[in-house]
């Protein structure tokens, strides 16, 4: 994997935070201040160009007519994930949590956003090596300061152990903290992934990960199927295929299998209702992505 690669997603992340800004109507689902210059844009005029350079990408590869679609779809999921993992942590900041752990960081703006936070939470940002190289070397042309509560934490998920990596960066096992993975579990493999979860329904009470997954494709609508498709297509022609999809349900009781007490779904319906109800732009959740939530 090299650095362009290893950064291509995360880059593609930021893109869609930022997107969310200028495309969407108040209220904001998400609000990622940082994540424009972050993905390489200095302005709103050069933002909406990237924006119009990736639906012509997407055209190319479906057509010009769904191309926006799928760019609305891949929005959604990008700023519902940000936003739901940022109001978990507030509640668990409330309970005592003093401990956030970012798994699969790529350039999410949290720890930079959110100085205010460094007296009472430490930030570990855990990540392929090669894309943190590439942050880092962005933050530094931005002039963003490294805040003191940050810890970058290097991994290969398929053949390190999480717990030992983060063990030798600091992290407690014996205090709870919030695990964040998102937009990371369809690209490994399901023996990787519950090696994850299984490491993380270990650690001390009142721990909890909340992480991003993708349906299996035969319980999608048709749009859907079409997004997902697409997605498929374009990850597997810049090596990174998606690999891993799930039920659901059988998800559930898969991780609760891992010893969790407490495990949770947090899928389109429950999101509308959250966050989407009010809205008359037409950004609705998406279904091809859904989040889970356990608790030790």
């Amino acid at each position: 994997m090299d650095d362009r690669r290893a950064s291509y997603t995360a880059r593609g992340a930021a893109l869609l935070r930022a997107g969310h800004l200028v495309l969407d109507r108040p209220p904001r689902i998400f609000e990622d201040t940082l994540a424009a210059r972050l993905c390489g844009t200095e302005d709103e005029a050069e933002l909406r160009a990237r924006l119009e350079r990736t639906v012509a990408e997407i055209a190319r590869l479906t057509s010009a007519e769904f191309a926006p679609i799928a760019l609305r779809h891949l929005m959604a999921s990008v700023i519902l994930r940000g936003r739901y993992i940022e109001d978990q942590l507030e509640q668990t900041l409330a309970s005592g949590v003093s401990q956030y752990v970012i798994l699969g960081a790529g350039l999410d703006s949290f720890a930079y956003r959110r100085t205010d936070l460094a007296h009472a939470l430490r930030v570990f940002e855990v990540d392929h090596p090669t894309t943190q190289e590439w942050k880092r070397g962005r933050l530094r042309e931005l002039g963003v300061a490294i805040p003191g509560n940050l810890v970058y934490v290097p991994i290969n998920f398929e053949e390190q152990s999480t717990l030992e990596v983060l063990r030798s960066a600091g992290y407690r096992a014996d205090a709870p903290a919030l695990f964040s993975w998102l937009g990371v579990v369809t690209y490994l493999r399901r023996e990787a992934i519950f090696r994850v979860l299984r490491t993380i329904a270990s650690l001390a009470v009142g721990t909890r990960i909340i992480f991003s997954y993708s349906l299996s494709p035969e319980l999608l609508g048709v749009e859907a199927r079409r997004v997902q498709d697409f997605i498929m297509q374009l990850t597997a022609v810049r090596g990174e295929p998606l690999i891993s999809f799930f039920d659901p349900a059988l998800l559930v009781q898969e991780v609760r299998a891992l010893g969790f007490s407490e495990v949770w779904n947090f899928g389109p319906e429950e999101a509308h209702r959250r966050y989407y109800a009010q809205r008359s732009d037409g950004l609705r959740p998406p279904d091809y992505v859904q989040l889970m939530g356990a608790c030790v």
